[in-house]
Parts: C-alpha cells; structure tokens; sequence
C-alpha cells in the first residue's frame, strides 16, 4: 500500500466539498487536511518530510482520476496544480 493510500477518497471528498469556490489549487486543499484530518498529514509529513506535500498531491490527482469530481485546470508542470469543481 502507497502511503498516498493514507488519504483516502472520502477524506479528500470531505476537503473538496468543505471549499466554497469552484477553483482552488493543490495547497487549498493541504491546508483543508491539515485542519480536518491534522493525525493523517502528520503521517505523511513524518514519512517524507521533504516531499510531503507532493504525497498530497498524487493523491489529490488519484482523486480526480478515479472520482472524476474535480478536473485538473493547470498544466502538469504547473504548481500548485489548479483544479475545478465538476
């Protein structure tokens, strides 16, 4: 199991639908976990202290591939990513 598995669809659904906009990017909704789900961020952060807001990320992106409840707006160099609310 991936340690981006961590982060489950229903925690990231949670996050998404507790953003008013329709646009956010990557670190809106990071700090949405850090404030509903703090236990699980501070797993990734002290599994990978340098690339844990990337973990984030592949699973924000696993997220929009497999739920198709979001779609990324931004180019896949671009970061933050952006996405949309569908």
């Amino acid at each position: 199991m991936a340690l981006y598995d961590e982060i489950t669809s229903q925690v990231l659904e949670n996050c998404v639908n507790d953003i008013s906009s329709k646009y956010f990017t990557t670190l809106t909704v990071i700090d949405k976990l850090e404030k509903l789900y703090p236990d699980i961020v501070e797993k990734v952060k002290a599994y990978s202290t340098r690339n844990w807001r990337a973990v984030i990320g592949r699973a924000l992106k696993r997220f929009s591939l497999e739920t198709n409840l979001i779609a990324q707006v931004s180019s896949a160099s671009e970061t933050p990513a952006r996405w949309e609310k569908i």
